[in-house]
């Protein structure tokens, strides 16, 4: 059988013009509908929120400000998780008893093509760790973090000094139905030389061999996920499209001649907030002022609100948010009204004004950040950060100026601010003990010695050479030996990994100690135990304190008039083990407004520096980077 064609009843020509007809009619009735085909919202939807648009906008009295519509999220630190394996262990590594995690390391293992996976694993020159390392919420891809570390309580190892841990990748974990745990994709890696927590510094009275850190051995591989989520009313395209305008507008910066703006729409809910440098170590202070900025409205409401915070400025109770309203504004106007306010008597005025002040660059705020950092812990921690951030040549000579402080504190604060303003910065320069750590010279009239715990493997030496005086042998860990001899010279000698002794002889002073561990192959964790041996038994002439830093839980834990997302303590430190649910900041809460969740958070209490034969300023938790004011952490 074979088919035909049926037969046409009109010219191909005509067949063409008819099909070209029905395509154009097709197109004009979608057109006529308007853009309802690719919205994704129904027709009737669309028209309802249109009309709810013209209301509000004819309304006189609706909402003008971010904070009155919209919250802040992803505020929560990130914390990233996994297992890791500790190698280079001196006979100290344990056997990983059968469990989930043994499968998990022997996997990992065999990933690298290591064959014997089972005889590495048992080896007792490696142990199995927990790794974390937490994310503050404006840490971007790239960038460092410190790594903690805790032996697993499935391996029987007895001591993680002389640790390295090998390359590891760290997960989120989130608890599922069934008390299942799930992970994420890859969020960080992890490496390098651990350091065994010393007992001061952890305020023990003892060391713990099972617990340490990896200074900047952690590398995030996630984005930050800050965001503005619009409250069901206002949830259209034009109120997203004027918030993310007015935010555009006041927070930019330049990178390598391209301005970047950090707001960007991504549907008719949710604005995605990227990171600023200049407000990387305040995420409050970044998001509430963000909070705190008007949209769609006019030049005679922004004098009204400039009016307003002018009469809030006079009240300490109300000084913060008036600060940081006026910071949002960001005009001149408003920059006059927050120098006004720094001839206040309230020194609580007179440091939010100031602080706002710093990061729109204004000289007159140096002064005041310079004074109250020196005579008021409770503000120290924010004054240095906007020094810091302040990009005045006079906040850059009053943060060298206070390394001549005698407060251990405002002295290294100083330096570790004046570092993250200019690592280049001739006055800190410093000198690289092989390729563990570096040592930092800073003239000064009033010797003291200050070791980094955080970030930057550093011990920084003010003013001159200290003298050491020991009277007895010392053994700051188990392969490492200090000893005074007849002479008055020192014996320093390490046992190296594969038995071999090696060994120096040094004047007894405190910087030919420092670079004797070349000689005998020390790390850096070996020179942070053998000071805190030497302090203890006082045998140094210089005081030394481990990582003085000031924190910022002193200022907050006050009344507050708007505050980003309540959130809920920060994680400790989860077990795999337990399968502790490790969530992310990404609920979508419908709880709109504002809530005091800085209200909530213990007072911080300055700590009494003369506690103790040692300085120690800081624990064993997150540090002090990753400790956000909106935790409800302190010191």
């Amino acid at each position: 059988m074979v088919w035909k064609p049926s037969a046409r009843t009109c010219r191909s020509g005509e067949t063409q013009v008819t099909r070209r007809w029905v395509l154009m009619a097709g197109l004009s009735m979608s057109l006529v509908s308007g853009c309802k085909l690719f919205t994704g919202k129904k027709p009737d939807e669309l028209e309802l929120a249109n009309a709810k648009l013209k209301e509000t906008l004819a309304d006189p009295d609706r909402f003008r400000l971010i904070h009155e519509v919209a919250r802040a999220s992803g505020t929560t630190p990130r914390r990233y998780q996994s297992l890791g394996l500790i190698t280079n262990l001196p006979g100290t590594g344990g056997v990983v008893k059968p469990s989930p995690q043994r499968d998990m390391m022997l996997e990992e293992i065999r990933r690298n093509d290591i064959l014997d996976a089972e005889r590495l694993l048992d080896s007792p020159m490696t142990a199995t760790a927990k790794l974390s390392v937490v994310a503050n919420p404006c840490d971007e891809k790239g960038d460092l973090a410190d790594v903690l570390v805790e032996c697993s309580a499935e391996c029987d190892a007895t001591d993680l000094r002389e640790g390295h841990l090998m390359e590891s990748h760290l997960f989120e974990y989130f608890s599922v139905q069934d008390s299942q745990l799930k992970k994420s994709h890859e969020r960080a890696t992890a490496k390098g030389d651990l350091l065994v927590y010393p007992a001061s510094y952890s305020k023990s009275e003892r060391i713990n061999p099972l617990k340490g850190v990896i200074l900047s051995g952690g590398r995030i591989k996630d984005q930050s996920r800050m965001a503005i989520l619009v409250s069901p009313d206002y949830r259209h395209v034009h109120w997203i499209k004027a918030m993310a305008t007015s935010i555009n507008r006041r927070f930019y910066y330049q990178d390598s001649g391209k301005q970047v703006t950090v707001a960007k729409g991504k549907n008719d809910r949710e604005i995605h907030i990227a990171s600023l440098p200049k407000y990387r170590f305040d995420p409050t202070h970044y998001l509430g002022t963000i909070l705190l900025l008007g949209f769609a409205e006019n030049q005679q409401q922004v004098d009204e609100r400039l009016g307003n915070c002018r009469q809030m400025l006079t009240d300490p109770q109300l000084a913060r948010r008036a600060a940081w309203e006026l910071e949002a504004i960001g005009s001149v106007e408003a920059t006059q009204v927050l120098k006004l306010a720094l001839a206040n008597q309230d020194d609580h005025i007179r440091f939010y004004a100031a602080h706002s002040l710093a990061y729109m660059d204004q000289p007159e705020s140096v002064a005041i950040l310079e004074s109250l950092a020196r005579i008021s812990p409770r503000y120290r921690a924010h004054c240095l950060i906007g020094l810091c951030i302040n990009e005045h040549p006079s906040a850059r000579q009053a943060l060298e100026s206070l390394l001549q402080d005698p407060d251990a504190e405002v002295r290294f604060g100083a330096y570790w601010y004046l570092h993250h303003r200019d690592s280049r910065n001739p006055m800190i320069a410093g000198e690289p003990i092989g390729e563990s750590f570096r040592l930092v010279r800073i003239t000064s009239d009033t010797p003291q010695v200050c070791v980094s715990m955080e970030r930057r493997p550093e011990v920084v030496l003010f003013g001159a050479n200290p003298k050491l005086q020991l009277t007895k042998q010392l053994e700051p860990t188990p392969s490492l030996r200090i000893t005074p001899m007849p002479s008055g010279l020192i014996r320093v000698a390490k046992r190296t990994l594969s038995g071999e002794i090696l060994q120096t002889i040094i004047t007894p002073d405190f910087e030919s100690l420092v670079k004797s561990m070349l000689a005998v192959e020390g790390n850096y964790g070996d020179i942070v135990h053998s000071l805190e041996a030497i302090q203890q038994c006082g045998g140094c002439s210089a005081p030394i304190a481990l990582h003085p830093l000031p924190r910022s839980g002193r200022l907050y834990g006050q009344k507050t008039e708007i505050d980003v997302e309540p959130t809920s303590d920060e994680p400790s430190t989860g077990e795999l083990e337990s399968q502790e649910s490790i969530s992310s900041d990404g609920s979508d809460s419908e709880n709109y407004g504002i809530e005091n969740s800085v209200a909530r958070e213990s007072q911080g209490q300055a700590e009494d520096a003369t506690i103790g034969a040692i300085k120690s300023y800081s624990t064993t938790k997150t540090p002090w980077y990753r400790r956000m004011p909106f935790t409800s952490t302190s010191d």
